[in-house]
């Protein structure tokens, strides 16, 4: 993927691009090295070659190094993961492309976050082809398929040809209570604890098709955040300060706000 980049990627008339100059907010591509902000391809490969065999951690009096795969809890991580997947899965569609364009448009649903992958649609291309995508030694595991699945925070069901999605937390079914958002009796100006607030009842309706959803999520919430300290009438103006501002999220519910502040109450 180094090598993929500094020939231009798919451009190859950028390509033979000698430095990657790097500054604080921004970087770009020169011919003339500019100190030690510019970084050559072997470099580049130098630098992560080490960060990926060379990362220690430590837990109490131990010292230990990671061996196997991409080292977890270090910035470049989620990084490394999206290139070294999209290396294996660029080269496959795009010889699907070449060989076979039915099969590469059975893909075009496909959508990934780093390791999670989901396919809508695809008449199970996917999993037909997932191990010869991947090197052997990357594990994949099928958590679910057919009508019903999890997808990041989405849980999605197909009910008479219509995706139905709503808020997904897999917290909900740990043996313990979370502590997920901010408690007003904490050392925080009460505008962020009432902001953060409207910002989830937000979340939860942009994540929710179906109104019979959204109400048991919008009242758990509400229970509680007057649980960490927050005054009930001031939680429900922010509802419907997020109703009035993002009426575009609310509308497909097709109640007023007067009728959602009522049925959350309840």
């Amino acid at each position: 993927m180094v090598d993929f980049a500094f020939n231009g990627g798919k451009f190859k008339k950028n390509g033979n691009r000698r430095f990657l100059t790097v500054h604080k907010n921004h970087s770009y591509w020169t011919n003339k090295k500019h100190g030690y902000a510019s970084f050559s391809c072997s470099k580049v490969k130098q630098l992560v070659t080490h960060l990926i065999k060379q990362c220690y951690f430590q837990f109490s009096n131990l010292v230990l190094r990671q061996i196997i795969g991409i080292p977890m809890g270090i910035d470049p991580a989620p990084f490394w993961a999206n290139l070294y997947l999209y290396y294996y899965e660029e080269k496959h569609v795009t010889f699907l492309i070449k060989t076979d364009p039915f099969h590469a448009r059975l893909y075009r649903y496909a959508a990934r976050f780093i390791d999670d992958q989901c396919n809508l649609n695809d008449s199970g291309q996917f999993k037909s082809a997932c191990e010869s995508i991947y090197p052997p030694e990357l594990q994949v595991k099928c958590e679910h398929q057919g009508d019903h699945a999890t997808f990041l925070e989405l849980d999605i069901t197909i009910q008479d040809g219509i995706f139905v999605y709503k808020l997904f937390d897999k917290r909900d079914d740990f043996p313990f209570s979370i502590v997920r958002m901010p408690d007003l009796s904490g050392n925080i100006p009460d505008h962020v604890f009432y902001g953060s607030v409207m910002s989830e009842f937000l979340r939860v309706a942009r994540a929710t098709l179906l109104y019979r959803d959204f109400v048991p999520k919008a009242k758990t919430l509400l229970a509680c955040m007057i649980k960490q300290n927050g005054n009930k009438h001031k939680l429900l103006l922010q509802l419907k300060k997020a109703a009035i501002r993002h009426a575009q999220y609310f509308n497909h519910f097709q109640k007023s706000i007067e009728e959602i502040l009522k049925d959350i109450e309840e």
